[in-house]
């Protein structure tokens, strides 16, 4: 169920209508917010809406997941598909981050993502979150209690902050391993690794 909240003045420019203030609220089935998003400006356009000074929550379960801050909104009529762009920064699972853009349809896709917290340094080129604990990621380079993890693809769970994946390349503590399959518990400082092979070093 949509619910559209516009507040305050409402004033046209030829084509282009301006709002400002305005909020958006999307609910679930349940009646709890999915995502809400808040804007300085607002403008219609001929393919949809174009907003400035946007701040984004999107929720699981009706508990916050993510915010994220944006420069600029653009969505399609309906709303239902909308892209961020221009400094980029937010938060979830504790976590600080920042990405180049966000875009979400259905869910969320962050690209060229960068992470920060107390126990986790983490890039990636990619990441997808579909509502729930898990964030799907690509090409992720993570750093952890002196480890730094390769990983082609990987899933970090919000809620404990496990980061796992296979094919991983580890390095630290005067090591280079490669492993089929390795779970990093970043706030527990805890590596396990399957089938891992030391590599020799020079």
């Amino acid at each position: 169920m949509f619910i559209l909240l516009f507040l305050v003045g409402l004033v046209a420019f030829s084509q282009e209508v301006e709002l400002h203030a305005p909020w958006l609220t999307v609910y679930d089935a349940e009646g709890r917010p999915r995502w809400e998003i808040s804007l300085d400006r607002l403008y219609r356009t001929d393919s949809g809406w174009e907003g400035e000074g946007v701040e984004v929550r999107l929720y699981w379960e009706g508990e916050l997941e993510f915010s994220l801050r944006a420069a600029r909104l653009a969505a399609g009529r309906l709303g239902r598909v909308w892209t961020l762009s221009g400094e980029i920064t937010g938060e979830a699972g504790g976590l600080e981050l920042a990405c180049r853009e966000a875009v979400w349809d259905d869910g969320l896709t962050l690209t060229e993502l960068s992470v920060a917290g107390a126990d986790l340094r983490l890039s990636a080129a990619s990441a997808r979150w579909s509502q729930g604990e898990e964030v799907h990621l690509t090409e992720v380079e993570a750093e952890s209690q002196g480890w730094l993890v390769r990983l082609t693809t990987a899933v970090y769970w919000l809620e404990s902050g496990l980061l796992e994946g296979e094919e991983a390349v580890i390095l630290g503590h005067g090591y280079e391993i490669r492993a089929a399959e390795a779970r990093l518990f970043t706030r527990e400082g805890r590596l396990e690794l399957e089938e891992a092979r030391v590599v020799p070093r020079p």
